[in-house]
């Protein structure tokens, strides 16, 4: 396959939408991040929010980190959460993901989507970690939140199961390529 298959146009870095599509191209895991803080109420409640931005940074010490848009309107919150955790989903686990992006973010009481000795943790997620804030930076237009991880677990499916994505505006899932 030849480069005159797929052309390339080059845009100009005025080009917002331009660039933001091409940013799109990358296909990125959807996780969402759940701290503690207090509702409306002022009762304790785990709030969540969506994100496509985690990455790994380091093994030793074991650092992760995620980013947030200094505009969210959840902002104050998780910049200044010291402790968080990071729920990698499944691919079952979309409608969760459009929950804590678009509708209420607190998880409810009468809900059972946490586990009861961790309540960071959400049931079924394919991996999760708990981590305290190491280091945050803001870089442009959001804040890079660096983690420390304290604790980890895996679902039982980690090596059956499939990881919700997210490629140019939509969600799919990872599938393993054949060799």
């Amino acid at each position: 396959m030849s480069s005159a298959d797929h052309p390339v146009t080059e845009r100009p870095l005025t080009d917002h939408l331009a660039y933001r599509h091409v940013l799109g191209t990358f296909a990125t895991g959807v996780a969402v991040v759940t701290v503690l803080t207090p509702d409306p109420e002022g009762n304790d409640r785990v709030m969540g929010m969506t994100i496509n931005s985690f990455a790994s940074v380091s093994l030793e010490p074991k650092l992760v980190l995620w980013s947030l848009g200094l505009t969210s309107e959840r902002y104050k919150i998780f910049a200044e959460a010291k402790s968080f955790g990071i729920n990698i989903l499944t691919a079952d686990q979309q409608p969760l993901a459009d929950r804590f992006f678009r509708e209420y973010p607190f998880v409810r009481d009468n809900e059972t989507l946490t586990h009861p000795a961790e309540p960071l943790h959400l049931h079924e997620s394919l991996a999760w970690v708990k981590c305290r804030q190491y280091e945050t930076r803001v870089l442009g237009d959001h804040l890079v939140i660096v983690g420390e991880v304290e604790h980890f677990a895996q679902s039982e499916q980690h090596f059956g199961g499939h990881g919700l994505t997210y490629f140019r505006g939509r969600y799919g899932q990872t599938h393993p390529v054949k060799s």
